[in-house]
């Protein structure tokens, strides 16, 4: 059976699922996406040019809960919605236009991680495995029963960028058995454990700020959560900010007081609980430098305290 679909989709893993569903027999009739922003790093693949190089329409709404987009949806009378890292909020005057129900991939082994920025969030909180979920659409999101998951492992030597490639070619993979598995009516669905159930919210660039009165081995997992291409975890010496994109920390008890620069070469800084070595940083506006390099540019000195 051919199943008409409607896909909501940016991103990588936007292009990744909406390349599975054409893979497995979907018609697509209709692709929804974003614009850039011109304030966004836009080191990912385009939904939009996927879209158009397989003569997929494509629309980009504003605000897709208004009147004319349902009114667009109701005429296009899919058999299925699937959503892939859309950003707004589906209502569920959309969710209902689809005969079989609406369908979203989710980048974390739900219900752990609802919500914006879990690849985020599954470092910052120094998890060691994550993966993806695809679940059936609700009027909450990611709340709806679980169709398939596949856990992901997350190595001490991962960052942002690198579990971001891992969870999308885990879903690519995955999609291809899911997907005809789920038009045949194959997969089970289950609820979802409340109990379990944990959402941090999206994050900001300032959120980014580091606090040396932390743990060196949390300051870590946040700098790895915040890795290029995304923004970087920061600090401050002598009255200018600069960018951390790499570090390594240490447990080993010390007795200065946190943001304490211990060594410039290589440039080591005291923590609440161990120290963090800043193997490469970068200035305001720069290159990236050595841990060293950039202690030097910014005029730290062994003693110094003036770190933030």
């Amino acid at each position: 059976m051919i199943m008409k679909a409607v896909v909501f989709a940016y991103h990588d893993m936007g292009c990744t699922g909406l390349n599975a569903l054409i893979n497995a027999g979907f018609e697509i009739t209709a692709v929804f996406t974003h614009a850039d922003s011109p304030n966004e790093n836009h080191f990912h693949g385009s939904v939009a040019q996927t879209a158009q190089d397989k003569g997929i329409p494509v629309f980009m709404p504003e605000d897709i809960n208004q009147p004319a987009c349902l009114e667009q949806l109701g005429a296009l009378a899919p058999d299925a919605i699937f959503c892939f890292s859309y950003r707004q909020v589906l209502s569920q005057q959309i969710l209902s236009c689809a005969r079989f129900g609406a369908f979203n991939v989710h980048a974390s082994l739900l219900p752990a991680y609802r919500g914006r920025a879990h690849l985020n969030w599954v470092l910052i909180k120094g998890e060691t495995e994550t993966g993806v979920t695809l679940h059936r659409m609700t009027s909450r999101p990611d709340s709806g029963p679980i169709l398939a998951q596949q856990a992901v492992s997350i190595t001490a030597e991962d960052d942002a960028f690198s579990l971001h490639t891992k969870l999308v070619a885990m879903a690519g993979d995955k999609l291809a058995s899911w997907l005809p598995a789920l038009r045949e009516g194959r997969l089970i669905e289950q609820r979802q454990d409340e109990a379990k159930a944990s959402c941090f919210g999206r994050r900001k660039p300032e959120d980014g700020q580091i606090n040396w009165a932390e743990s060196a081995e949390n300051i870590h997992n946040l700098i790895r959560a915040l890795a290029s291409p995304w923004p970087g975890a920061f600090s401050e010496a002598n009255g200018k900010r600069y960018i951390v994109w790499k570090s390594h920390f240490s447990r080993e008890p010390h007795t200065d007081a946190p943001g304490t620069i211990l060594s410039t070469d290589p440039l080591v800084v005291a923590c609440a609980a161990g120290t963090l070595e800043i193997v490469t940083g970068q200035c305001e506006e720069g290159v990236k430098l050595s841990g060293a390099e950039l202690g030097r540019r910014m005029g730290m000195a062994k003693g110094q305290i003036s770190v933030k």
